[in-house]
């Protein structure tokens, strides 16, 4: 009976984790998603400027940024990944132990994952603001060589 029980909270456990696992898989990929969207608007904003301006480099720029977020974002998935298994493995120890280190350890891969999606979007924002001010320096070029035809 008590190695039922002991089974019974370790596939508890295992569910448990495997749905925090799922579910930071699932932020990641939406923030993935979230990136290539505005990669697009990033590049159809940049291709409606004059022709004169560096258009391919700021797309290779904001590509390659978008690439070291999605790679660091990899990095944290495989992080993340790494972490879960460890706690499935921790599963054979004493019923009453596993419960309150499976607890706690959960509780500090939230807030990592957490952090680490705060980090993203806050390194996503900062790529948002980047390229709207390189818009706004290449409208500001558009509209002097505007003037100057003019």
């Amino acid at each position: 009976m008590e190695e039922n029980a002991k089974n019974e909270a370790k596939e508890t456990v295992s569910d448990k984790i495997d749905a925090l696992k799922s579910e930071a898989g699932a932020q990641i990929n939406a923030a993935s998603e979230k990136l290539g969207e505005l990669k697009d608007q990033v590049v159809n904003k940049v291709n409606e400027m004059a022709a004169e301006v560096d258009v391919d480099g700021l797309k290779t720029q904001a590509s390659a940024k978008l690439a070291e977020l999605k790679a660091e974002a990899g990095e944290v998935a495989a992080t993340a990944s790494a972490k879960f298994d460890s706690l499935k493995a921790e599963a054979g120890e004493e019923l009453s132990e596993f419960k309150e280190d499976a607890a706690e350890k959960l509780s500090e891969l939230k807030a990592e994952a957490a952090e680490t999606l705060e980090a993203a979007e806050k390194k996503f924002d900062e790529l948002k603001a980047e390229a709207s001010e390189q818009f706004d320096e290449l409208k500001e070029k558009a509209k002097d060589a505007w003037n100057k035809l003019f």
